[in-house]
């Protein structure tokens, strides 16, 4: 064990973990004041000619196309613009307010099916996904982040609309941040799914290190990268990483290092990226999480990050995950 005393610098290690520039949905720059909302705050910020909506259809967002091809699309649009593309205002929900804006109000809302069918013939709007936004880079980084926020509380109202006690149909409050039941009087918050996600590392008798990057069944191309999986009730992090770990490779973990987290909206999870130090090297793949895992030096991993997420080789996951930080990080740290 390192000589670490948490008298002396409890922060110590914090201090020295890599910037997380370039991982996606991860920076939001809202002001949410979710303490002081009330009945009052979405009327008011409805009323507000600063504010700006997200709009959302499913999993996908509303975006405007630039003039050209080279200008950035434009994913915020004000009150009147919103209602013209479909805007269904029963379903507005408050994400906070932008510091950098003058404090301009950030809202979020659905759009009607119909409205979405419309939008499939335009030249100037389109609905695209989430997933591909944060994949590419298509929007600011700290949009990302809102975006990210937006679309687990509109699938969370979406999929919570009555009361889990009595079956009543419950009430939006705190401007979308709570549902309220008028029945039982039961409050309800967002769910928010946390998810181990993990680097595991081994260190060999000679004192060479490797990482285990695994191809999960779920891939279609040759992606290598970390395991995960979703934590359980009454399960600590570092628990949860080296049950995951077991279960997905027969591995034995022993000392856990959190280290970044990453909000990921499909719908609502929160990866909780981990270091994790294998106690054995002995591989045993689960077939139904994973079709193959192996041991890499960090040599070996970056000839897989050379190769980009377009080949047809080996490689690892593009610079938006948090898998890939905790991957290139590693690497990094075995430079000279």
């Amino acid at each position: 064990m390192d000589d670490f005393s948490f008298s002396r610098d409890p922060f110590a290690a914090a201090r020295f973990i890599p910037a997380v520039d370039g991982v996606g949905f991860m920076h939001n720059r809202l002001d949410r004041d979710t303490e002081h909302r009330d009945e009052t705050s979405i009327p008011a910020m409805l009323a507000n000619s600063a504010a700006g909506f997200y709009l959302f259809h499913k999993d996908t967002l509303v975006v405007e196309a630039g003039a050209s091809e080279s200008d950035s699309l434009r994913a915020i649009f004000d009150k009147k613009a919103a209602e013209a593309l479909g805007a269904d205002m029963e379903t507005v929900i408050i994400l906070g307010t932008d510091p950098e804006e003058g404090n301009a109000p950030r809202l979020a809302a659905l759009i009607r099916d119909a409205a979405a069918q419309e939008l499939e013939g335009s030249e100037t709007y389109r609905l695209e996904s989430v997933r591909t936004l944060g994949l590419h880079g298509l929007l600011p980084a700290d949009q990302l982040g809102a975006i990210a926020q937006a679309r687990g509380l509109l699938n969370w109202h979406e999929a919570h609309p009555y009361c889990s006690k009595c079956g009543t149909k419950t009430v939006v409050t705190l401007g979308g941040a709570r549902r309220d039941c008028p029945n039982c009087s039961a409050i309800h918050f967002p769910r928010t799914d946390p998810a181990v996600i993990m680097l595991v590392l081994h260190r060999d008798d000679a004192g060479t290190e490797r990482c285990l990057l695994a191809h999960h069944t779920r891939f279609t191309g040759p992606i290598y990268t970390t395991l995960a999986g979703f934590m359980e009730q009454g399960e600590t992090i570092e628990n949860a990483v080296r049950r995951e770990v077991f279960e997905e490779a027969a591995i034995r973990v022993g000392a856990v290092c959190y280290m970044a987290s990453q909000p990921w909206p499909f719908p609502s999870s929160l990866m909780l990226g981990c270091y994790a130090e294998a106690l054995t090297s002995e591989i045993t793949i689960d077939t139904t999480e994973l079709t193959d895992a192996q041991w890499f030096t960090r040599e070996e991993v970056k000839e897989l990050m050379a190769r980009g997420t377009d080949s047809a080789l080996p490689h690892t996951p593009g610079p938006f995950s948090i898998a890939a930080w905790l991957i290139r990080s590693w690497v990094n740290t075995g430079q000279a």
